[in-house]
């Protein structure tokens, strides 16, 4: 059976969940997010928040993909369209699911390596747009969208935040971070963001669960810094299948998660497997497609090294650099074709799984 580096979701959840799931399985309780586990798992994340009473709204819904399309098919006009990086989970690994709901995707330049929007993009892209003497005939820009950790494993630091939010602000713009794999982002460098400072930062985000050791479930937050964009959410929620009757599963999962630190120390977790497989491949003299601190690595690979490294192990294809970026990346000499392929680790990733795909590195680079 191969070793998977594929993603950060292979594995069931963490034994606490799983322990919690059990032990509460014959507890007759109330539905529809309004159990009692979920209340708990509210308020303990509104303390993590520093929230003042009634000053964030917070549901559960099982995945990211129908987070991200019921939080934006809420927030926007029917005219609106959302704005992100052309590499943001709803722009490509969404099959249109937010055009479904009626609302434009619209992609703007961002960093190739790092997948980040930067605030003078977004308001190069929304002065011009509202120079246009007749903007009706686009779609209105409604809301700014991006993800942390992005999609290329970088973070975002408080600083980075605060410059879009400038630009959002002077637009009057919500937005909204997708954070799927959010714990990985905050405690990749905690000094540069921290988790009570999104109340002040984004209008809405998520926090991922099934990335980060949970069966499955996200939390949508709306910080309600200056409009109330969670105003009668949960009809939203339930009329676009995101309420669960059972709703102690997703409330369950979260109370254990935000219990003892278990969300913050399994994203550790993750990111310390993470930097022992990226020492090892540096070592190697391997290069780095862009420089992640979190769970995700993106590295440069002969294909015939990753045909015998797939024999035993499972990884993702990512791209295949053009002649331009292999020369920014010091290979412009080289005589191999490389492809670029991403590694994750997770939660339940062992120590013993990467000394094995390094030594089958060694392996079949001396061949």
């Amino acid at each position: 059976m191969r070793i998977s580096f594929a993603n950060d979701y292979s594995e069931g959840c963490l034994p606490e969940i799983l322990e919690n799931l059990s032990k509460t399985n014959l507890e007759q309780i109330g539905g529809y997010g309004l159990d009692s586990y979920s209340k708990s798992a509210i308020g303990k994340i509104e303390q993590l928040l520093g929230a003042e009473p009634n000053q964030v709204d917070i549901h559960f819904t099982v995945g990211g993909t129908q987070a991200n399309l019921i939080v934006i098919s809420h927030v926007l006009k029917p005219y609106s369209g959302v704005l992100s990086a052309p590499a943001g989970h709803i722009a490509t690994h969404e099959s249109a699911a937010i055009e479904a709901t009626g609302h434009k995707v619209i992609t703007l330049d961002a960093d190739p390596y790092t997948g980040k929007l930067d605030a003078l993009t977004l308001a190069a892209f929304l002065s011009e747009y509202w120079a246009n003497p007749e903007p009706e005939h686009s779609p209105f820009p409604g809301m700014i969208y991006f993800s942390n950790a992005t999609e290329y494993g970088t973070h975002y630091s408080a600083q980075e935040i605060r410059a879009i939010r400038d630009v959002a602000d002077e637009y009057d713009m919500p937005i909204f971070m997708d954070g799927a794999r959010l714990g990985t982002a905050l405690v990749a460098e905690p000094e540069k963001l921290s988790f009570d400072q999104l109340i002040d930062l984004v209008d809405v985000f998520t926090i991922g669960g099934t990335k980060n050791g949970a069966l499955s479930g996200e939390a949508i937050v709306f910080t309600n810094r200056k409009q109330n964009y969670a105003d009668r959410f949960r009809w939203t929620l339930k009329q676009r299948g995101g309420m669960l009757a059972k709703g102690r599963l997703l409330g369950i999962q979260f109370d254990t998660l935000f219990t003892d630190n278990l969300y913050f120390r399994a994203a550790q977790h993750a990111n310390q497997m993470a930097d022992i497989l990226r020492t090892g491949l540096k070592q190697r003299n391997v290069k780095f497609w862009t420089e992640t601190k979190t769970n995700q690595l993106f590295i440069l690979i002969t294909p015939e090294l990753k045909r015998l490294l797939l024999q035993d192990f499972i990884f993702l294809d990512w791209l295949i650099p053009s002649k331009q970026q292999l020369s920014e990346l010091g290979l412009e000499k080289s005589d191999q074709n490389y492809h670029v392929v991403r590694l994750v680790t997770s939660w339940a990733t062992q120590k013993e799984a990467i000394e094995q795909f390094l030594n089958r590195w060694d392996d079949f680079a001396n061949l």
